[in-house]
């Protein structure tokens, strides 16, 4: 028993005497992809594939030296010149002797904008190649962006990625509560499959300022000195779009050099350090859990059109590859796939740009690319779903496919033949009859495709339906219109305010759930904290009482927000919102004020939790990992707030960045980010003029109401992902 005791004591005093003193540094060099930033996207894809083609040549001359390709669009790009096939064997061998890396990452994401089927799809074409080739994949590798989804550990783990490796932009590591400037733990996800990983709050491009040995000794000394209780670092050295020059500069600096030092330096790959790190410490790691997504993601509302039709395509291909209706393999399916990654990438926002790396034109050809993107998917998405229309279609059948669920009533907008807003249509589905009502909208989105045409509310079965039009038959109502500022059904009083806001009164729960909901504000980016109220002046009100719902529609004078329309259904308990926003009407901003910023606030009358649908997941916490959060966070279709008495959920289909202010009692929601001028390296400050080239000038934002006992998902769904009429 004495000679056990003296064996564990060794033990732990030897691993005692490891902790504290740094022994060992891991340089990894690399260069951080920037799809942008620094030129436009088909010159940034040129780079790297010449960067990729001399870094073999790079290789071969210094055989100590190690690289890391951080993301697979960078090799893509030299693959896609068709290289020599020795030159991929070489690159290959260099792979499998551990001297370069691949990161599995398809780049670096804004992921909390993504969904699971997007998310996914970020590390399949590094897989893909790897297996062509006989190496596996272990380490992702995203940089600059300040926060990832909780979501992220479980689906590398599902894509047999064991470490993540990020540089945090450095202004934002006050943001990172962990402990220490350089971070090494276990990410747990919300299905509890863990990942180690790696963060430095002095970003990817820490390496570039270590120029000499007394320099990194001075910062292992540094980390010692504060705590870090492991015997080795790891240093990212990269610059943006930097090519292999930051690292080989480096390299030739500082590697006979090393030879001299108490510390063991070598230029390395993140898997190697991970496996050191893994080998020694397993046991003694921390582990965190959460979301610290949302810092980032909101420059995707500088294309508030753009965003939408990315949010709809990923939601849509994810369900049809769901219920199993196209083959990966499908073109089609490649194109919607890279066109909605290329949007996700960090990079990849309409906007401004950087002050001063742009010409003019340059600024124009970015955002045009970034918008393509969108548009890419958004009718790529489309041809897949006329894909599964039957090859001969019955002339009085339509086909309809259902995204959503069958738990509870959808809405289901057809055309048919020349639109008669004086009939109404009868139609059958699995034996039972429903009348369709005429309907007509000012423009559509991809949520509502159809602009004239019929509705019904109706429950779908998931997936493709075929239904019978019985007749159309002449209309026997009347539409009935009135001036009046309230609407209501068995379930909800909704009363228009003279201020352009409204109140919302639950007659199940008999209270006002909402005080003064629809507030507008309005911030500029410079002072961003300083919130002033849009005035929305009513110009005119007037109700509609149709058969299956009610329309309450308020249009508004001098304020780019024009309407309001609230849609109460009759026989549902939930209701619709939608506020039509005329870019045109935005007042020009100035550069010295960077952009302009809209909000819409809903006050809670009482105050309660807030938790968010993530890529695949519910946030229930958003502070439960170690990091200050934003003042809005991007969710994938609904936000809740659970007070002492109800539960209010609340759906979106263009807005993506909402908050919760607990003092106050509000869900804030960031509408869009607006732009005027840039400051450009040939013009200096000026007109950027179209920022979203080909958006519609007027936006459509939708929103979903909800108040009961717990979380409407369900109704969120049918909302989010309407059917699709196949033509």
């Amino acid at each position: 028993m004495k000679k056990m005791i003296l064996i564990i004591i060794i033990i732990v005093l030897s691993i005692t005497c490891t902790f504290g003193k740094i022994d060992k540094v891991f340089i990894i060099p690399f260069s951080h992809l920037d799809i942008g930033f620094t030129d436009t996207q088909e010159e940034v894809s040129k780079e790297y594939a010449e960067m990729v083609d001399n870094l073999i040549e790079i290789m071969d001359t210094f055989p100590d030296f190690s690289f890391t390709i951080e993301t697979f669009w960078q090799l893509q790009q030299w693959l896609e010149t068709s290289p020599e096939p020795w030159k991929v064997q070489k690159l290959v061998q260099y792979i499998k002797e551990g001297r370069l890396e691949i990161g599995g990452a398809y780049d670096s994401m804004h992921t909390g904008f993504m969904n699971y089927l997007s998310l996914s799809e970020t590390f399949k074409d590094s897989k893909k190649f790897a297996e062509k080739n006989n190496f596996t994949i272990t380490t992702a590798i995203m940089n600059d962006v300040p926060g990832y989804t909780q979501d992220l550990p479980d689906i590398l783990f599902e894509n047999n990625i064991s470490y993540f490796m990020t540089g945090i932009n450095d202004k934002y590591a006050q943001v990172l509560q962990l402990p220490a400037p350089v971070n090494i733990f276990y990410w747990q996800g919300p299905n509890g499959k863990k990942i180690l990983t790696w963060v430095t709050k002095a970003s990817y491009m820490e390496g570039v300022n270590f120029k000499s040995i007394s320099s990194i000794e001075s910062y292992a000394k540094k980390l010692e000195d504060e705590g870090y209780p492991y015997d080795a670092v790891a240093i990212l050295l990269a610059k943006d779009n930097g090519g292999i020059e930051p690292g080989l500069v480096s390299y030739l600096n500082l590697h006979e050099a090393s030879k001299f030092s108490e510390l063991e330096i070598v230029f390395s790959t993140p898997t190697a350090f991970f496996e050191y790190m893994e080998e020694r410490y397993q046991s003694v790691i921390p582990t965190y859990k959460g979301d610290w997504s949302g810092f980032w993601e909101s420059v995707k509302s500088g294309g508030p059109f753009s965003s939408s039709l990315i949010r709809w395509s990923q939601e849509i291909l994810q369900e049809i590859v769901s219920l199993d209706l196209i083959n990966q393999n499908n073109p089609l399916y490649d194109i919607a796939i890279k066109s909605i990654l290329l949007y996700s990438e960090h990079t990849a926002a309409p906007g401004a740009g950087w002050p001063g790396n742009y010409t003019l034109e340059q600024n124009y050809i970015f955002n045009k690319t970034v918008v393509d993107y969108a548009f890419t998917a958004y009718n790529t998405v489309l041809n897949i779903i006329n894909e599964l229309t039957p090859k001969e279609p019955e002339s009085n059948k339509i086909y309809v496919f259902n995204p959503g669920n069958s738990e509870k009533e959808t809405l289901l907008r057809f055309e048919l033949g020349e639109w008669d807003p004086n009939s109404r249509v009868v139609i059958k589905l699995k034996g039972e009859e429903y009348v369709a009502y005429p309907y007509s909208l000012d423009s559509i989105n991809p949520w509502e495709q159809v602009a004239q045409g019929y509705e019904v509310y109706v429950k779908l079965p998931i997936g493709i339906s075929e239904i019978n039009i019985i007749n159309r038959i002449p209309t026997t109502y009347e539409t009935k219109k009135t001036e009046s500022s309230i609407i209501e059904n068995n379930f909800y009083t909704i009363k228009l305010n003279s201020d352009g806001s409204f109140n919302v009164f639950d007659k199940e729960l008999n209270t006002c759930v909402v005080n003064n909901g629809g507030i507008i504000e309005y911030s500029f980016t410079n002072s961003i904290q300083k919130h002033e109220r849009e005035e929305l002046v009513i110009d005119s009100v007037k109700t509609i009482k149709y058969p299956q719902k009610s329309v309450m529609i308020a249009e508004f004078t001098d304020s780019p927000i024009t309407k309001l329309e609230i849609i109460l259904p009759k026989n549902e308990k939930n209701f619709l919102f939608n506020y039509y926003f005329d870019i045109n009407k935005i007042p020009y901003v100035p550069y010295d004020k960077h952009s302009i910023n809209f909000y819409l606030k809903i006050p809670i009358t009482q105050e309660g939790t807030f938790s968010y649908n993530g890529p695949a997941s519910l946030v229930k916490d958003p502070y439960e990992f170690p990091a200050l959060r934003p003042e809005q966070v991007s969710v994938r279709d609904l936000v809740a707030v659970e007070t002492k008495d109800y539960t209010v959920t609340l759906g979106s289909r263009q807005a993506f960045l909402f908050g919760y202010n607990e003092k106050s009692g509000y869900i804030d929601c960031l509408l869009l980010r607006h732009y005027d001028e840039a400051a450009t390296k040939d013009l200096g400050i000026t007109s950027l003029g179209e920022v979203e080239p080909g958006s519609p000038n007027i936006l459509k934002y939708s929103f979903f109401f909800y108040t009961g006992d717990k979380i409407d998902e369900f109704g969120v769904e049918n909302f989010y992902k309407p059917p699709i009429i196949l033509k």
